[in-house]
């Protein structure tokens, strides 16, 4: 995570090679993580790019673990490519895509290396997340209980969050 951040922080920063490739082609220089209106799309892109491969090896596993026979017996009953991703590829990836929702989603909620790293919560504040302020307000603020109250909030968030994914993403017969 940290290898990363500091990566995406060079290539981001106003005389980085991003912005070099944007001035080849006429485009005026970003502020990625100095601009508030920018800063948290370029966190996302940021954590996205470094979740990608991690999460996607899971769903990779989940794609060789589905039988081909269930292929083969879908082509037999007329069912084309998309029929088949619908009707055999999604319903066998329930498990593996369960996980790397709420797994994806609870680590996103707890980012923090990019924010103290990059931004130190700024500018103006527009990426003082929850899991940095928590760590500001204990460590640096020396006020432990605005950040057990913060941790405590985040908790029941996570779990409420969770749980709806669960719901949704679970099956007529109560199984998830």
């Amino acid at each position: 995570m940290a290898g990363s951040t500091i990566v995406w922080g060079l290539a981001l920063r106003p005389d980085g090679p991003v912005n070099g490739v944007l001035d080849l082609f006429g485009l005026p220089a970003q502020p990625w993580f100095t601009s508030p209106h920018q800063v948290v799309l370029s966190m996302i892109i940021l954590a996205s790019w470094i979740g990608i491969g991690y999460w996607m090896m899971f769903l990779i596993a989940g794609l060789n673990d589905v039988p081909p026979v269930y292929y083969e017996a879908a082509r037999l009953d007329g069912a084309g490519p998309i029929r088949q991703f619908f009707s055999v590829t999604i319903p066998m990836l329930r498990r593996p895509l369960l996980f790397v929702l709420v797994a994806d989603t609870v680590s996103n909620f707890v980012l923090f290396a990019p924010v103290q790293i990059l931004t130190d919560g700024g500018p103006n504040g527009k990426s003082d997340f929850l899991m940095f302020d928590i760590f500001h307000q204990s460590y640096e603020l020396s006020n432990p209980y605005q950040a057990s109250v913060e941790l405590l909030f985040l908790l029941v968030l996570m779990i409420a969050i969770v749980a709806v994914q669960f719901r949704l993403l679970r099956t007529d017969d109560g199984e998830e």
